[in-house]
């Protein structure tokens, strides 16, 4: 907690007993009142104790906020505490406003309290920016109100793209004729990107089947395909974990067998996106 300075305004009042003596012997008496005056304070979030249980929350799912609020003039003071996510990290109409509830028996100290909540998330989506909103009984809001104090994925999407080594649109994986026996035989897609366009890391994995020709029984088998040095199977097989907003290359390589006639083999390669 930040040390706020308290300024307290106290009216110094000398009170007089004035003594007038008479003949009578009677005395005569002056009072003056007393009063002090405590200026009030903004409240004061502190960031730094922000819990959030999980950055990425689905439909159903459930997400529990918490942090700590400072007032000198009491932990009874602040009256409201509210998380904002945000699309662009300003306080807006538009903003996703969850009201946060005072945890009791858990204040920090005199002048501390914990506000938290558990906030189920139904259809909002997107990437939010988190940010903490405070006011007080006389509605002064918190020194750093709109604090940002980190970001959450609502509902997120997957998605991702595919690009062969022109920058275009992967649309088959084709390799350099070549005679048999020939070895690390060059994709002409090479390099092939995958994009992560979502907001949410994948897991790509890649399988495929065998390469026949139409009209001979002979194969070119899948595992004398390699991704980079993985070689493929008829199994999916993990080649890569790519965060949101990341790229990943790879490149496609055959061997061909020694023994095998000339022509044209046609088989698949499969790519699988997981979560």
């Amino acid at each position: 907690m930040r040390n706020t300075k308290i300024c307290i305004v106290t009216a110094v009042i000398f009170c007089l007993v004035l003594t007038m003596l008479s003949a009578g012997g009677a005395e005569s008496e002056s009072g003056y009142g007393s009063e002090s005056s405590i200026s009030g304070v903004a409240p004061l979030i502190d960031d730094s104790s922000f819990f959030l249980s999980n950055t990425i929350v689905c439909r159903g799912e459930s997400v529990e906020f918490a942090v700590d609020i400072s007032d000198d003039n009491g932990a009874a003071d602040v009256s409201q505490v509210m998380v904002m996510l945000s699309e662009d990290g300003n306080i807006s109409d538009d903003d996703i406003s969850i009201q946060l509830a005072r945890i009791e028996n858990v204040d920090v100290d005199a002048t501390t309290s914990t506000f938290g909540k558990v906030w189920t998330v139904e259809g909002e989506t997107g990437l939010k920016n988190i940010l903490i909103g405070a006011k007080d009984t006389a509605n002064l809001v918190a020194t750093n109100n709109g604090v940002k104090v980190g970001t959450i994925e609502l509902n997120p999407l997957v998605g991702f793209d595919m690009k062969d080594g022109k920058g275009g649109v992967l649309t088959t994986i084709n390799f350099l004729g070549s005679p048999p026996g020939t070895l690390n035989v060059s994709a002409n897609q090479n390099t092939i990107q995958i994009n992560n366009t979502g907001g949410i890391a994948i897991d790509v994995y890649a399988y495929g089947t065998d390469f026949n020709m139409t009209g001979d029984s002979r194969t070119i088998p899948i595992s004398n395909v390699r991704v980079d040095g993985t070689r493929m199977s008829r199994i999916p097989q993990l080649i890569n974990h790519i965060e949101p907003g990341a790229s990943s290359i790879l490149n496609f390589f055959i061997d061909y067998p020694s023994a095998i006639p000339a022509g044209t083999y046609r088989g698949t390669v499969i790519f699988e996106i997981t979560t």
